[in-house]
């Protein structure tokens, strides 16, 4: 049979200052809302993580019997399911309907198993983006010629906490991957722009780190604005540490916005995205 890494059971929790226990078969919710498009829910029965877990089980863990409404205030609606081969899980519901914007709060209702489970997200603001940079990648002091890190500077005038996650690929790649950092908020800074540095490292099977940002790539970039919510379950899963897919240990408590039990997240999102050349 065909094993895989699975993530997204037990990397699925958000916030309103409830905790889920960490456990096999409880329902998991992953659920976005994007500035501009139709919301995506995806439902699974969370498996015990044990770093390798058999694609049969994994397929079969797939929720398709829920009942899932979405509200926006003004209107309400069914959320359908939908098939996409080229994502995990390939079955989710979608929105046909509600899109994401400014100013709306978003109502999930999902009923399944005899139960209710609600949350609430809105959309927050894009970020901008003021400069962007390329430096020379230096790693225990050492300058590796031909390799960069992106310097990001970001206005942050309005000084209002403000949460991101960051994706990065190669435009060679298919999908995108976590950058370094992943995830980080705005709560401890006080000045009106700050830099951030952007990597992209992946580990070979040696354990050596190897820069994925080279001189003449072309690099994709998505900086997505978050919920606090769905911050805080990254962070609670130890998603601010990048090395969150492989050989995984989490606490017994993930924090999640899901009500009476499930892990996961509902939110808002909005994307910037950057692509460009890597100068030298």
């Amino acid at each position: 049979m065909k094993k895989i890494f699975f993530l997204s059971f037990l990397l699925s929790a958000c916030l309103s200052n409830e905790t889920a226990i960490l456990s096999s078969d409880i329902l998991t919710v992953e659920g976005h809302i994007v500035y501009g498009e139709f919301a995506k829910i995806s439902l699974t029965n969370s498996l015990a993580f044990n770093g390798v877990i058999d694609s049969v089980v994994v397929a079969k863990s797939i929720e398709t019997k829920a009942k899932v409404v979405l509200s926006d205030g003004e209107s309400s609606e069914i959320l359908t399911l939908k098939k996409d081969e080229t994502r995990f899980p390939f079955l989710y519901y979608r929105s046909n309907l509600i899109k994401g914007e400014i100013g709306k709060t978003y109502d999930l209702s999902i009923q399944i198993r005899g139960k209710e489970f609600v949350s609430k997200t809105i959309v927050p603001k894009k970020t901008e983006i003021l400069n962007v940079d390329f430096l020379d990648w230096i790693e225990e002091g050492v300058v590796y010629q031909g390799f960069k890190d992106i310097k990001l500077t970001f206005n942050n005038t309005d000084l209002e906490h403000k949460y991101f996650k960051i994706l990065i690929k190669n435009e060679k790649e298919k999908k995108f991957e976590l950058a370094r950092p992943f995830i980080f908020s705005t709560e401890n800074i006080a000045t009106e722009t700050f830099p951030l540095i952007v990597s992209y490292i992946k580990t070979d099977d040696e354990g050596e780190n190897e820069n994925q940002i080279k001189v003449n790539d072309v690099i994709e970039i998505q900086i997505i604005s978050i919920t606090k919510d769905q911050f805080y379950f990254w962070k609670s899963i130890k998603g601010d540490q990048t090395s969150i897919l492989e050989n995984a240990s989490y606490a017994n408590e993930v924090v999640t916005n899901i009500s009476n039990g499930a892990f996961g997240y509902w939110s808002g999102e909005n994307i910037s995205s950057f692509k460009f050349k890597i100068p030298e």
